[in-house]
């Protein structure tokens, strides 16, 4: 006959709460260490911190333009600004035109338009890391932990993305007989990858430095 063992609680599973520095969970079982992250996890500030960086992405890039850093059409600063932090991430910004029986596809990209090209495509890369690293080192202040790393990665994604696609919406452009508006499905491929890659390499320099002001 085989007894059972009682099932620990969450206190015994899970001795220190989410949030305090020197929880090695690795040593967890695999089902309960998902189990504690799904269910403990700050998943909305998470969504949060990557619905932050790409309003404050856009927002430094349009304080560098209304200081006359950036060299864009004149009009419509905003939204050609939105359609330049789009090009930055690889989307195109695609026009339609309904003035002929077969539509017209057409592009922008202001990227060529602009000096240190370069540096404008890490930008995105940059703030999405660095959001990634202050969440971390604030909400989820572990020395390491996969389970944090992929959550906070797939959760800044998500965030990110969202924003992203409603943007595509919102940054939409009227000359002549011709739409323009960011690419929706690169929107969604490139600023999920963005989101995820830049997420996890966020979280895990946050981890870093979390193990050094610990002195570890």
């Amino acid at each position: 006959m085989t007894v059972k063992e009682p099932r620990a609680t969450e206190e015994e599973r899970v001795a220190v709460p989410v949030g305090e520095a020197g929880v090695d969970r690795e040593e967890l079982p695999l089902d309960v260490r998902v189990e504690f992250w799904f269910e403990m996890f700050p998943w909305f500030p998470a969504f949060s911190a990557g619905f932050g960086a790409f309003v404050l992405g856009y927002l430094g890039l349009f304080a560098v333009a209304v200081a006359g850093s950036l060299s864009l059409p004149e009009g419509n600063l905003p939204v050609r600004v939105g359609f330049l932090f789009y090009n930055a991430h690889n989307v195109v910004v695609t026009g339609l035109t309904t003035a002929l029986p077969d539509s017209i596809p057409l592009t922008k990209n202001y990227l060529p338009m602009v000096e240190h090209t370069l540096l404008l495509r890490f930008y995105p890369a940059i703030v999405l890391t660095v959001a990634s690293a202050l969440f971390t080192f604030f909400r989820v202040p572990i020395r390491r932990s996969m389970g944090a790393t992929l959550a906070t990665g797939m959760a800044i994604a998500t965030g990110y993305v969202l924003i992203a696609l409603a943007g595509t919406f919102a940054f939409s452009l009227q000359v002549d007989n011709i739409l323009y508006q960011p690419s929706r499905a690169g929107t969604l491929v490139y600023l999920l990858c963005y989101g995820l890659l830049c997420g996890v390499g966020g979280s895990l320099c946050g981890q870093a430095v979390i193990g050094a002001v610990s002195g570890e």
